[in-house]
This record gives structure tokens, sequence and C-alpha cells, in this order.
């Protein structure tokens, strides 16, 4: 087994849940409010801002030229090409620049962002990419099952959302996380992976507590 088949492995009872949780099934469904999916914009896109910088953190702490490169290539297409969906879904919603930069990080959206940014400054390459892993993986999961429900792909506001995260690119881009993962993840001492299963398996869970944060639209 490569390492990443273990990390699916120890998480997957948690992501065989997200696509029952409410915001994610009605999503699919295309039944979801406008109001809860209008919260979950907002907030994603505050995370992702921080979820570049674990990224731009990959280029800090590699040593190897082609690595720097990949990972600034991911921070561009997350703050180039993940962000497009979201700034075209807030132009169609009304949101405005002044409104994201208003509204604060749900204590949730915090939390995860926190968690993964002190994993990166704590760790190596192999912590940053695990540590972003569960959040690009479940994400192409969830598109992917979400592409196969009559009517999702062509949905007048989520058929933009499920063929983002189960498009050819995106899913490329998933890929490079996953095969850089099982080239690093190598060798790897029980102790080392052991905490990498912990990052993972804390990553899952906090996917998890971000769709329940969208649909309660807690703070």
């Amino acid at each position: 087994m490569k390492l990443t088949d273990r990390l699916y492995e120890a998480a997957q009872e948690i992501w065989q849940g997200y696509l029952t949780q409410p915001f994610v099934k009605e999503l699919g469904e295309g039944t979801l409010r406008e109001d809860r999916f209008r919260f979950y914009m907002i907030q994603d896109y505050r995370y992702l801002l921080q979820y570049a910088k674990v990224f731009a953190l990959g280029v800090v702490k590699s040593e190897e030229e082609g690595l720097m490169h990949r990972f600034a290539n991911m921070v561009h297409e997350t703050l180039d090409g993940e962000m497009k969906i979201h700034k075209a879904y807030m132009a169609r919603l009304g949101i405005s620049p002044e409104e994201v930069a208003a509204t604060k990080t749900a204590l949730a959206n915090q939390s995860y962002t926190s968690y993964m940014l002190e994993e990166a400054y704590k760790g190596g390459v192999l912590e940053i990419l695990v540590a972003v892993l569960s959040c690009a993986w479940s994400y192409q999961m969830i598109g992917e099952h979400h592409k196969t429900i009559p009517g999702a792909l062509e949905h007048p506001l989520y058929g933009e959302w499920v063929q983002g995260y189960s498009g050819e690119e995106y899913c490329r881009n998933t890929e490079e996380i996953i095969d850089l993962v099982n080239a690093y993840g190598q060798n790897l001492s029980p102790e080392r992976e052991a905490h990498l299963i912990e990052i993972f398996v804390n990553c899952s869970r906090y996917e998890q507590y971000f769709w329940d944060m969208a649909y309660d639209m807690s703070m």
C-alpha cells in the first residue's frame, strides 16, 4: 500500500459521512438554500487565503528547485484558479470584496486553518502536503460523486461548483499532491507515519466541521 492508501484508510469512515452531511447532500441535489451557500462561499474564500499560505510554506521549506516551482504553482492554482469559481459566484450572489473583508472568519474555519499552518510551520514538505491533501482530495471525491446525480452538472446555481471540483484540471492538481505525498512518503519511521496519519485524520475531521458550520451558518 502507498502512503496515501494508508491515509485514506485511516479517515475512510469520516469521508463516507461527507456525502450524507446536509450541506453536501443538498448541494448535490440542488436543494441547498442560497443563503447557506452564500455563507459558505464567503467562509471558503477566507479559508483559501490561508490554504494558499500553507502551499507557500512549501516553497520556504523546499530545498529542490523543482519542488519549489511545484509549490509556487499550487499557490497560483489556488489564488488564480480555484478562486475564480468563488469570485464568479460572489459576483452572482452580490458579495462584494468589502463584505468579504469585513466578515469575520468563523470559529471552525479559523481553527482548521490555524491547525494546518501550525503543522506546516513545525514540519517539513511532507507534513505540508498531507495537511492540504484532505481538503483537495475530498473535494474531488464529492465533485465526482455529485456529477453522477442527474441534473447536478446543469444546475443553474450549483452546477458550476460540481463542474469545477470534478473537472480534469482540478483532478490533475489533486493527483499531483497525491503523487508527491507518495514520492516523499517512502521509508518513513513508524513515529513519523503515525503523525502524518494524525494530521490527515484531523484535517478530515475539520472538513466535516466545515460542512456543518456552513449548513448551520455558525460563527
